[in-house]
């Protein structure tokens, strides 16, 4: 007996009593079923294959069909099997398997209904990669300018056919991470923008040579088929051997190879070259994105600003910085023109391994040189400053961020002073041994600064707790002592500056100070506000 509490025998009872009859095992572990699927009172021969441990959705394809119908469908393949749901967009319950197969059943007869009487036509636009091509082109575009951009093919893979980049030398420390290099000879490329996003005709498809995707271009966007045709003849005129096509769209990107094989001529009559371009065949390139603009806004679709293309400073590379400065390099820090520097004079010591970012291989190695490098490692195309100095000894002129995770009050304050009142800045901080996580953003002059809240009388005003935060120490003397939290503590308080910084370049932060209690056995005094700033502060005074 499985998890779900259900025998086979039984389930296949039931299933028999339901009109599906059990066909035996098929391959590792999956059982097959055959019968008629119900698709609005028309039933349709099928089969389904569920895992022996009915714990997965039936895999259902329809044997019978009705003759004459398009060539392509939205969620039926030429093959007969059905996507009636979408992967993951379920929680199945395990404990139920004969309901939840009836139900799935009984979903998919419902799909089949409405792929047969059109009603799902313009789901062919979402799953459009599906049936486009099975090649894979990687684009490293930064810029938005249309026309030519260099292509090239790579070398020592099979998964990804071509790259097309603006800048050769950036696209190739991204290849060097996944192990692949590009070949030296740029292959021509043509980059084109239509307002449409593609629809792959149900009758004639996939297009087989230029002439039939040009056909196709007409029917979706005229003006784009136009200018494909233009730039295709001029490469082709040009003498040139190949082109690489790279289409904008709405929602994503798509592209073909064409290789211009010019026709041997032994006398007679010269073909006009129109009719030689439209027949050569193409070759379907489906297009990933690797550029950092589309990594920085990938996971958060509605944010309309990132960290892309600013200048960030990050003093302190240490448990909390550590953490933080891989969540800035993926919300855009130090791309598009952007930077991003660290700051930090320390190196990493073998009681800081439990809670860093970084690992053994960067032990008794200078932080921010060490987190610079982890970082290029995971996001080659970014550019980072590191600085193994005391920030007090070197200038930062006027960034456009900065953020101290030293946990240092008195360099917090220092900071403040210096730089609060020409630059924003955010401090993040551990309150004594991970009982809460603190951060304070000041970013216009009548806010608080880390002094304001700290020096009496605000001291207890602002205070987390309704009774002071203890002060615990652990280690051996004076040199070893330390704070003991986790890694936990750490990875929320760089979380919480994460997300008061998103707020902040939406311009939607609604509080400066803000605190996540980790303690829960303790009583919260001081939730989420703005602290105004205190007359007469030393630190951010005019």
């Amino acid at each position: 007996m499985s998890v779900t509490g259900i025998e086979l025998s039984t389930y296949v009872d039931q299933l028999k009593r339901n009109g599906f009859t059990y066909s035996g095992k098929v391959g590792q572990g999956w059982l097959k079923f055959t019968g008629d699927l119900n698709a609005r009172g028309t039933a349709y021969a099928c089969e389904f294959l569920v895992p022996r441990t009915l714990d997965e959705i039936p895999l259902v394809t329809v044997k019978s069909l009705p003759r004459g119908l398009p060539k392509l469908l939205p969620h039926l393949t030429a093959s007969g099997y059905l996507c009636y749901i979408a992967a993951g967009s379920i929680a199945l319950d395990l404990f139920d398997p004969i309901g939840q197969t009836l139900a799935c059943l009984q979903q998919a007869g419902e799909v089949l209904a409405r792929v047969l009487a059109d009603e799902m036509v313009e789901d062919l636009v979402d799953e459009f990669y599906s049936f486009w091509g099975e090649h894979d082109c990687l684009l490293d575009i930064q810029g938005n300018l249309l026309g030519a951009h260099p292509a090239y093919f790579t070398e020592d893979t099979d998964t990804f056919a071509f790259v097309v980049s603006d800048d050769k030398a950036r696209t190739e420390r991204k290849l060097q991470a996944l192990g692949h290099r590009l070949k030296p000879q740029p292959i021509v490329t043509i980059r084109v923008r239509t307002s449409v996003r593609p629809f792959p005709l149900q009758k004639d498809w996939p297009p087989k040579d230029v002439g039939s995707l040009l056909r196709w271009q007409s029917a979706i966007d005229p003006s784009c088929r136009r200018r494909l045709e233009k730039k295709l003849m001029q490469r082709y005129q040009s003498g040139y051997e190949h082109a690489t096509v790279i289409i904008d769209s709405p929602g994503l990107h798509y592209g073909f190879f064409v290789k211009f094989n010019r026709p041997v001529h032994r006398g007679g009559r010269r073909r006009d070259s129109r009719q030689v371009v439209y027949g050569l065949p193409v070759t379907e390139l489906r297009c990933i994105r690797i550029d950092d603009k589309y990594i920085a806004e990938r996971s958060m679709p509605d944010v309309a600003k990132t960290l892309s293309s600013l200048d960030v400073v990050l003093v302190g590379c240490g448990t909390i910085g550590g953490f933080l400065a891989e969540m800035l390099v993926k919300a855009g820090a130090g791309s598009l023109g952007g930077r991003l520097t660290l700051v930090d004079c320390d190196s990493l010591g073998p009681q800081n391994l439990g809670r860093h970012r970084l690992g053994m291989p960067h032990m008794f190695k200078n932080k921010a040189v060490q987190m610079a490098a982890e970082l290029e490692r995971l996001a080659p195309g970014v550019r980072i400053d590191k600085k193994q100095v005391d920030v007090k000894t070197i200038q930062l002129g006027k960034p456009d961020l900065l953020i101290d995770t030293t946990g240092a009050q008195s360099l917090t304050d220092w900071l403040m002073w210096r730089y609060a009142k020409s630059s924003p800045m955010l401090a993040a901080w551990v309150e004594g041994p991970g009982l809460a996580v603190r951060a304070l953003m000041k970013h216009s002059p009548e806010h608080a600064c880390s002094r304001c809240i700290t020096q009496p009388p605000q001291s207890v005003a602002y205070q987390v707790f309704t009774e002071p935060t203890p002060t615990v120490l652990k280690g051996h003397g004076c040199e070893g002592l330390f704070v003991p939290f986790p890694a936990t503590a750490s990875i929320q308080a760089a979380s919480l500056a994460m997300e008061m910084l998103q707020a902040w370049l939406e311009g939607r932060l609604e509080h400066t100070l803000q605190t996540r209690v980790l303690d829960n056995k303790r009583t919260l005094k001081t939730g989420d506000c703005t602290p105004t700033r205190q007359e007469g502060c030393l630190a951010c005074h005019s």
